[in-house]
């Protein structure tokens, strides 16, 4: 019996993962979200190089090694958008088929398989096909959660929650350390209310601190050497200019750029981010300017006016209760903080019912342990609308982390409450539902308004793999948008999985960016003969590709501050966005 009754969960858990994946495919095309996921995919294939990259930068690097020996293996597959479609996949099966084992009342498995399945449409929706590493960390470290929760002595459910939680760490480090604090408050609950197996929950803490520990030392290990060393320090430097401070006016600030020895024209690359260009600009130039950016702030809004500010975004977004209306932008948090609010409904209630004495004391243990809970939950939210980093790939994720808290406590409590189980799980489902059409119209949109955008891009990179003894500097916008050239309607840049995969060696670079003269960069400029990219672009068979709206009178500004008087040529156009110009020394 039992036997039958887990081969019934792994086929409905099998099930309801291949419809999610299945119905999302239907809806339209696979993309990676971003375009810094289509940078880490041509570095990982070996696009970018010409070899696949165990160093992705991103990601740590046994992950990334990893996803690059597959690579190495079968190049014409697209391995990275693989194992991310993947792990979302096996999420959702292992959400599954732990709810339903939990559960074990298999007349009645329709309702929690429905829930989920239409929570996983409804609610996650579109993430299943705009796929980001960050968000599928956060689902991961989700998923370890429902199998702390549901594990019980002498399973594995421990283990493979530690396994799930080390893929996440190495797969995006910063994110699984954001949710890790929700982790710690699902063992934490889950002891308290079943009181067993304290020795256990103490050694997936250990556990969880020794994969900590050593991912960063094979990390470290992995970059140890001086030039990523070096690397490492101007990516701390660009990350802090660029996400948390910004660049003073060149003329206001004239004599602080003089005393770093950056000229008017030097400045203006940090300001195009095209400041891969110049050989002279490295992490001290940046950490000056970031430095002196910080100094120069005298409308910085004390802390407490910041927490005050964003207590009321917290606030406004906990209680809306609008519909999408674009897969991002304007954010809104329905139906994810529906469903949150009708799990915590659902699981004081769970307590309520059936009125023993027994419970009563269990009862204000709940309200006391969902209270700390909501308050590790607003900690974080404030942490990140303080910092200003608060996009749909990380508060979503947020959200599947109380939410799969939240459920472990439901299904804990289920066989006390087996009524008021099914009774959440189906408002649960109601709620999803009614959001599934919005998902639907969300998807379309966002495949049109990515549609316009592959018009455009595709031209280009189609202009480059016919011009193979061309090389191509991207300016750093460009390589994001078409700017003014976009039409009504159209996204940023980013790239379809699985269709027209090509892992060729890429004859083009973007003029700057988080990859910029790292040791990659490097490699890359030798093996076509490159000393730098200054001296690159004068080459006769090398060319600046820019949005042909945007003037391209910064780059001869900047040669000219080198002593050097050029001829900037445009020699093409592509797909009526694109300026392709030539750059010849006068000299």
């Amino acid at each position: 019996m039992e036997e039958t009754r887990k081969s019934l969960n792994i086929i409905g858990a099998a099930a309801v993962a291949a419809l999610v994946m299945l119905f999302s495919a239907l809806c339209g095309d696979y993309y990676f979200d971003l375009n810094d996921d289509v940078l880490m995919k041509d570095l990982l294939s070996g696009a970018y190089t010409g070899v696949p990259e165990g160093h992705n930068i991103q990601m740590l690097y046994p992950i990334s090694a990893f996803i690059s020996v597959l690579y190495r293996i079968s190049g014409a597959l697209d391995w990275y958008g693989i194992f991310l479609c993947f792990l979302q996949a096996l999420c959702v099966f292992v959400i599954t088929y732990v709810v339903l084992e939990s559960l074990k009342e298999n007349r009645l498995w329709l309702i929690p398989a429905t829930s989920i399945l239409l929570f996983m449409l409804g609610v996650v929706g579109a993430h299943f096909l705009f796929v980001q590493y960050t968000f599928t960390c956060g689902f991961l470290s989700a998923t370890s959660v429902i199998l702390i929760f549901a594990h019980r002595e002498k399973d594995k459910k421990l283990y493979w929650a530690a396994v799930l939680i080390a893929i996440a760490y190495l797969l995006r480090s910063e994110m699984l350390l954001l949710t890790l604090p929700v982790v710690l408050m699902g063992i934490l609950i889950k002891w308290v209310l079943t009181k067993k197996e304290f020795a256990n929950y103490c050694k997936l803490l250990a556990a969880i601190a020794v994969i900590i520990l050593i991912s960063q030392i094979m990390h470290k290990v992995a970059y140890s050497s001086d030039e990523w060393k070096i690397f490492d320090d101007l990516f701390n430097a660009r990350t802090e200019l660029y996400d948390f401070q910004y660049i003073p006016e060149y003329n206001e600030n004239k004599e602080f750029y003089e005393s770093i020895g950056l000229s008017e024209s030097e400045q203006k690359l940090l300001v195009n981010y095209n400041f891969g260009i110049d050989d002279e600009i490295n992490a001290d130039t940046l950490w000056a300017v970031a430095d002196y950016a910080d100094a120069l702030k005298n409308d910085e809004i004390p802390l407490l006016a910041q927490l005050r500010i964003a207590t009321g975004k917290y606030l406004y977004r906990l209680r809306q209760v609008t519909y999408q209306k674009s897969f991002e932008y304007p954010m809104t948090d329905f139906p994810w903080n529906i469903v949150s609010m009708v799990l915590y409904v659902g699981v004081l209630l769970m307590y309520l019912f059936p009125k023993e004495k027994r419970d009563k004391r269990n009862f204000f243990l709940v309200v006391a342990l969902l209270a700390l809970l909501f308050a590790c939950r607003t900690t974080l939210w404030l942490y990140i609308i303080v910092r200003g980093r608060d996009p749909i790939r990380i508060t979503h994720p947020l959200y599947l982390m109380e939410i799969s808290v939240l459920l472990g406590m439901l299904i804990i409590r289920a066989k006390k409450s087996f009524k008021v189980a099914m009774a959440v799980l189906t408002a649960i489902a109601l709620v999803s539902l009614s959001s599934v059409p919005n998902q639907v119209h969300i998807v379309k949109a966002e495949m049109e308004s990515r549609a316009k955008m592959r018009h455009h891009y595709d031209a280009l990179y189609e202009y480059f793999a016919d011009n193979k003894n061309n090389f191509y500097f991207i300016d750093v916008y460009t390589g994001v948008s078409c700017g003014e050239d976009m039409v009504e309607g159209e996204t940023f840049f980013s790239e379809k999985m699985f269709k027209n995969v090509d892992n060729s060696y890429g004859n083009h670079d973007l003029m700057g960016g988080w990859a910029s003269k790292s040791p990659l960069t490097i490699k890359k400029f030798k093996a076509y003969g490159f000393e730098s990219m200054q001296d690159a672009i004068l080459l006769d068979n090398v060319y600046v590709v820019q949005n042909k709206s945007e003037d391209i009178q910064w780059l001869s500004d900047y040669y000219n501050e080198k002593g050097l008087d050029v001829d900037i040529t445009q020699v093409d156009t592509v797909a009526e966005a694109f300026a392709v110009y030539s750059v010849k020394s006068d000299g």
